[in-house]
């Protein structure tokens, strides 16, 4: 059993405290030795972390771009299902996205998430459209950035940041200044749909909102002064400076509300946030009490001293870490057991050779994984297969030729890498490869990862 299903007793004792974050990093480092793949988080990628207190914990892969391509299949119908070696099919994320009222178990095809450019984009989505991989080719949209321009009466949006009360009211932030209909709006302000303006199809999608509903619940100012208000301090014990994007949005957990700084009578519950510059070092910011450091399960995530990025699982360099592109919350979670593709996922010929290294995170602590990959027909416009797996296999097979790698032992926090493999290109030209472990001691399935050959 893992770490995070072993604690859950202890985490039972902290009153509406059991939870895994979810975040998006622009290019930084997690807070463990781990190899090369695992470690780097991209934008373009989302990875997880349960803050525990007590323990030096690490941020995971979640959903890692060789996952996302498994998922995105072949949206351009050119029967190639992955079409970049070094960005995943959203090339960027910008906002994450979890309903309201998400339940366990939450896996990566719950989360949504909006991208920050329509440049080299391999999904049919403008930039503030939040969608999740609901099925293999499948995208589920929860608002579209049509929807978003009606509700603001701004147009030509770049969503940032969004997160859902459980009365249904959205609170959005976006990446540029925006003029709306309740005025000019910058990069740090929050302003609300309230859910009496909204209205949701059967599935909790926004299907229609009324025009112009919007309201301003906190200026650029105001978040700042919230942040300021906390205590923080960034890793060389600075405070937060004028310099200040607001990229993620959540739901505080310990409840409570403020009052809108905005017009003072508007009552709002308490809002997690964070900005992507410099000055936050991976600090999480709660608007509760005019303004304090975000605690989950116990944990602080920023300190009054110093924040160095290692309360959410980041391994900071010498000049600390940025924010946080996005943050969501989710019910605890069992460590994610992942199958991320070293160092590409998309293989050209080339001089004829390629270099390939599968990497595991998060199976069973010293146990171990066999590792199998499969070579997959394709179509154009179809996907990766995803085939429920019988008992006594826990999870989806992602494949249906498996061809045995090889057994690979674990290491203390359950991570394993496959030899380093010299593919010979020119006769895996035009091959789609699903890639997949099994924990050889749970039979639990990892989420697989995709790869294409030109």
């Amino acid at each position: 059993m893992h770490r995070s299903l072993l604690l859950l007793p202890l985490l039972c004792g902290f009153a509406q405290a059991q939870h895994t974050l979810l975040m998006i990093a622009d290019d930084e480092r997690t807070n463990a030795l781990d190899a090369p793949e695992l470690d780097f988080m991209r934008d373009d990628e989302v990875y997880s972390v349960t803050p525990l207190p007590g323990f030096n914990y690490t941020a995971r892969p979640f959903l890692p771009m060789s996952l996302a391509w498994y998922y995105a299949g072949d949206q351009d119908g050119d029967a190639q299902y992955v079409d970049s070696s070094s960005t995943g099919p959203a090339v960027a994320m910008d906002a994450l996205f979890i309903k309201a009222g998400t339940v366990a178990p939450v896996t990566p095809r719950d989360v949504f998430f909006s991208t920050s450019s329509t440049s080299s984009l391999a999904l049919p989505i403008t930039t503030s459209d939040v969608v999740r991989y609901a099925a293999q080719g499948v995208l589920e949209t929860f608002i579209t950035e049509a929807q978003l321009e009606v509700a603001t009466g701004g147009a030509s949006l770049n969503l940032d940041a969004i997160c859902q009360s459980a009365a249904g009211d959205i609170f959005v932030s976006f990446s540029l200044t925006e003029t709306l209909s309740v005025g000019s709006v910058e990069d740090g302000g929050v302003v609300m749909i309230p859910a009496s303006a909204i209205t949701y199809d059967a599935s909790g999608n926004v299907s229609a909102v009324t025009a112009d509903s919007i309201v301003y619940v906190a200026s650029e100012d105001d978040m700042i002064a919230f942040a300021a208000a906390s205590g923080y301090k960034t890793s060389v014990g600075g405070t937060v400076t004028t310099s200040f994007e607001l990229s993620g949005l959540e739901m505080d957990p310990n409840g409570g509300t403020f009052v809108s700084p905005v017009d003072g009578l508007t009552v709002v519950p308490n809002l997690l946030f964070c900005w992507s510059d410099f000055s936050n070092d991976g600090a999480i910011i709660s608007t509760a009490a005019g303004g304090s450091i975000a605690n989950i399960n116990g944990v602080d995530l920023a300190s009054t001293v110093a924040t160095q990025g290692t309360q959410i699982g980041w391994q900071p360099d010498t000049t600390g870490t940025d924010g946080p592109e996005g943050i969501a919350l989710i019910p605890l979670i069992e460590d994610p057991y992942e199958v991320l593709n070293f160092p590409r996922n998309l293989h050209t010929q080339g001089d004829g050779q390629t270099y390939l290294q599968i990497q595991i995170s998060g199976g069973a602590p010293f146990g171990a994984s066999v590792i199998a990959l499969s070579v997959e027909s394709a179509v154009a416009g179809g996907a990766f297969p995803a085939i429920p797996a019988p008992a006594p296999f826990l999870g989806t097979f992602g494949m249906t030729a498996p061809i045995i790698l090889g057994f690979y032992l674990h290491d203390a926090i359950g991570n394993c890498t496959s030899e380093g493999l010299l593919l010979e290109t020119v006769p895996l030209s035009g091959a789609q490869i699903s890639v997949q472990a099994l924990d050889i001691g749970s039979f639990r399935l990892s989420t697989p990862g995709a790869l294409s050959f030109l």
